[in-house]
């Protein structure tokens, strides 16, 4: 009965499938306020046709010939992206009981509203992201994670996640590449959204068949060379000056040395009234696996500064402002100190934490030891962490030593740890 009623019907049922089509058009007479023309999904049923807006845009009607863009330097990818947007178009399309659409409009908002998973973006990822790291207080990431999103949306296009691939990859170097990105701009940016997508992955939000970044190296930035060497330590630490500013670059320096190297970030949150410092990295607080706090008792020589910019054991700032701020005025302050002494290498806030980690180094101090001083991930690729644990007693051996050695270099024979 089903077969004699199939073959009746199979004239109209091909024929319903015919009359409902998807393609790209474009509506010359309709220009957007940029005065661009918009590229639009046209659905065609019953004789009648309804266009759904999509994020493509072209600048002239020579730009696209038989529903495909051209002559454009980005055709290639606005194809890719727009032929993976009629492919889930269609397969929405194919979801749908088609006698239950009277007409086009029904039909096109059907399609509209109809939600898969696999439609995720990459913008919906960072989005997803950057929200909480903001709710993590890690304001200053998120805003990295803002800036790459902006630069990936420029250079690739709000690609859905599910379709990335190595090529897409390679474009996006090479683009930041011709653009003049540093290889350390490129490198944050390429690991940022390695990581976005496989915490998606981890998370069951997408589904990779071949992981974009697998076989893929991302570059590695040139060593930043920021640390000041002993005579220019010694320079800093003995500074007499009358610009308030350059005092509170050399004060701010030797507060972060004397105290492992500590961020600023860290600085101005950690209570310094008492005579241990406990605290925990804020940069790697949600990262790390292994100890997570730091603690070392605070040393005699820093007293007197605590005395001056942290009486009530919070550091008093120069202004009240947000971190990003603070650390710009710090930094420019670093610059007067600069000049005023004659330092020819890159100088700031940050110099302090790599000069400390680079003498303690040169002292032959273990890498774990300097590592938890500094608050730094501990590499878990080192067997050694399954047997042993960094203690509060060598942190304090530590910066014991290295401060010993900015007091008398000529005692030490470098290279030579305890």
């Amino acid at each position: 009965m089903f077969t004699t009623w199939f073959v009746e019907n199979l004239s109209s049922i091909k024929q319903q499938i015919i009359m409902v089509t998807l393609n790209f058009k474009i509506l010359p007479n309709r220009r957007k306020a940029s005065n661009k023309l918009g590229i639009y999904l046209a659905v065609s049923h019953k004789k009648e046709t309804r266009y759904i807006t999509t994020e493509f845009e072209i600048d002239d009607t020579f730009q696209f010939e038989k529903g495909k863009v051209c002559y454009r330097k980005d055709s290639e990818i606005m194809n890719k992206r727009m032929d993976y947007v009629l492919k889930e178009y269609n397969e929405r399309l194919l979801s749908l009981d088609i006698s239950n659409y009277p007409d086009c409009a029904s039909l096109k908002e059907a399609l509209i509203r109809w939600d898969s998973p696999n439609a995720i973006t990459l913008k919906d990822l960072f989005s997803r992201r950057i929200i909480r790291l903001q709710n993590e207080g890690r304001d200053s990431y998120a805003r990295m994670h803002n800036d790459t999103l902006k630069v990936l949306l420029k250079e690739l296009g709000n690609l859905p996640a599910s379709t990335i691939n190595k090529e897409d990859i390679c474009t996006f170097c090479r683009n930041m590449e011709n653009h003049g990105y540093s290889q350390s701009g490129i490198q944050i940016k390429l690991s940022q959204l390695k990581a976005v997508l496989n915490e998606a992955v981890d998370n069951n939000l997408i589904k990779l068949e071949l992981h974009p970044f697998r076989n893929f190296k991302i570059p590695r930035p040139e060593i930043r060379l920021m640390d000041v060497d002993i005579d220019d330590f010694q320079k800093i630490r003995n500074h007499k000056t009358e610009s308030k500013r350059c005092a509170f670059a050399r004060d701010m320096f030797l507060l972060s040395f004397y105290l492992g190297g500590i961020n600023l970030v860290d600085l101005v949150k950690v209570d310094l009234s008492g005579k241990l410092l406990n605290y925990t990295r804020q940069k790697t607080r949600n990262k790390k696996t292994t100890e997570k706090q730091t603690t070392f008792q605070i040393p005699e020589i820093v007293q007197p500064l605590i005395k001056k910019h942290a009486p009530h054991g919070k550091l008093l700032l120069p202004c009240n402002s947000k971190h990003d701020q603070l650390l710009a005025y710090t930094n420019r302050c670093f610059q007067l100190l600069k000049q005023e002494l004659g330092i020819t290498t890159r100088f700031s806030y940050y110099s302090a934490r790599k000069t400390f980690a680079q003498f303690a180094f040169m002292l032959g101090i273990k890498t774990e030891i300097i590592e938890y001083c500094i608050g730094q991930t501990m590499k878990t690729n080192r067997p050694i962490y399954n047997y042993v644990r960094v203690m509060q007693r060598q942190a304090d051996m530590c910066i014991r030593k290295v401060i010993d050695y900015t007091e008398n270099p000529d005692a030490f024979d470098l290279y030579d740890g305890f």
